[in-house]
């Protein structure tokens, strides 16, 4: 029977891992606490063999609940496994600190969550001195945990300004890492170089950015699917960066390459167009095409962000597609119109010409619903350089189960326009911060972020 049960909360654990990932905090919520009150059963009646796995299960709650912004049961959560990861390690030092090691490392990133940055530091602190530990021992086996360790606290320091501390640690991270490292060598290259470019060392940022894509580019060729996933990640954050110092025609070409994997992502597996990832960086392709002077060209993707943000409830990916788009219109207003009418069948909205940000945002999400779906396109119908994305902005349901599709181009506009503003390059303008900033509603199915460290603007 015992057996029958830790079987079953193995297999709850793993349906609430797999809703997570796929941004589905809510749902994950409560097959994760089934897990957790299988193996608190458990444990009480064999502490020593069970207490491991309810620790796991009380670790995947925490980052469940953080996932969906409700970072004070987080909190909790966390401590609790960590007293318990305590108890275990006082009992067997060497076999149980790995655990407590970990489970610190949680806590210190649920804390920081929450915003308590003292509590935070003082617990990555203790964290980081027991990989330490653990690594001088054992490098290979704990070198990767020390990395990501140092990583979590040095992300919790830029939040808070401290930045040369901050880039010392992702400096040590980076060092201890290897090739065979590649996936948690990336995650660190990639944020390094967003606050080197915060604070100015542009170069250098984007020296950075570019190691981590081609950490990424290596990840997919080996095992694509979901590596092609951090791929666009990484590239998205490159485009941006590239943007930011003006490097227009490579930034495009950047954010193409993102777009077309997101596109062929979805069609491979269609339920990862519900996930935010998908319509931020259709916004992102449409800021960074409007800093290229192109606004006609950025009509499209725009429109497809502006459609999957109102169909699945995301506020900030709505806001970031209206101001964008109002941008556009006012550097070309003629080429812009006449875009807006092919990807969408409808004539421009008169929120487009500008008006408040409050009266275009509630126009926005009214008119987001006339965004036309573009047809399904077959697997080997790959986007091609310079094609634009085509909307899915329907609010009914078909329109919220509709994939992203890959971009389809038109004919570019003749007229040169004025130089737009670059888009900003801090990590406000990722899946992460756009899509984990709000709460979740219902009827609209649930969609946040991963629970991958939403602590500072220089995530990616």
């Amino acid at each position: 029977m015992r057996r029958e049960e830790r079987d079953r909360a193995a297999m709850l654990a793993e349906k609430a891992r797999q809703l997570s990932r796929a941004g589905r905090h809510v749902d994950a919520s409560a097959p994760a606490r089934a897990a957790v009150r299988i193996l608190g059963d458990l444990a009480e009646q064999d502490p020593a063999e069970h207490s491991p796995a309810l620790i796991d299960a009380l670790r995947a709650l925490a980052a469940v609940l953080a996932g969906g912004q409700q970072y004070a049961d987080a909190v909790k959560i966390a401590e609790h496994a960590v007293l318990r990861a305590r108890r275990l390690s006082a009992l067997d030092v060497h076999r149980h600190r790995p655990l407590l090691a970990a489970t610190l490392r949680d806590l210190g990133a649920r804390l920081g969550d929450a915003g308590d940055n003292d509590r935070a530091f003082a617990v990555l602190h203790e964290c980081v001195e027991a990989y330490r530990t653990l690594a001088a021992r054992s490098p290979e086996t704990y070198r990767a945990g020390l990395a990501d360790a140092l990583d979590e606290f040095a992300g919790r320091l830029a939040a808070t300004g401290l930045v040369e501390e901050a880039l010392a640690l992702f400096d040590e991270a980076a060092r201890l890492l290897t090739l065979a490292d590649a996936d948690v060598l990336a995650q660190v290259t990639t944020r390094q170089a967003n606050l080197l470019a915060r604070v100015g060392r542009v170069d250098e940022a984007i020296d950075r950015a570019d190691s981590a894509v081609r950490l990424r580019r290596s990840s997919a060729e080996a095992t694509p699917g979901p590596a092609d996933d951090a791929l666009a990640a990484a590239l998205q954050s490159f485009g941006l960066l590239l943007s930011g110092a003006k490097r227009h025609d490579e930034a495009v070409e950047s954010l193409e390459e993102a777009v077309s994997l997101r596109a062929r992502r979805v069609r491979m597996e269609p339920a990862l167009a519900r996930r935010p990832e998908v319509a931020v960086t259709y916004a992102v392709y449409g800021l960074v095409l409007i800093s290229a002077d192109r606004p006609a060209d950025a009509v499209p993707p725009l429109a497809a962000a502006l459609g999957v943000g109102t169909a699945l409830n995301l506020p900030q990916v709505v806001d970031m597609a209206t101001d964008a788009l109002v941008r556009a219109h006012a550097a070309e207003p003629v080429a812009v119109r006449s875009r807006w009418r092919a990807a969408t069948g409808e004539d421009a909205p008169p929120w487009i010409t500008g008006g408040t940000a409050a009266v275009r945002r509630a126009a926005a999400r009214d008119t987001g619903s006339g965004a036309r779906p573009a047809e399904h396109p077959s697997a080997d119908d790959q986007p091609r350089p310079g094609q634009q994305a085509r909307p899915i902005g329907r609010t009914d349901a078909a329109a919220r189960n509709a994939p992203a599709q890959p971009p389809e181009g038109d004919a570019q506009a003749s007229a040169a326009p004025p130089q737009a503003p670059a888009p900003r390059t801090a990590g406000r303008l990722t899946a992460d911060r756009l899509a984990g900033d709000r709460p979740v509603r219902r009827p609209i199915p649930a969609v946040a972020p991963p629970p991958r460290r939403p602590r500072t603007d220089i995530d990616a």
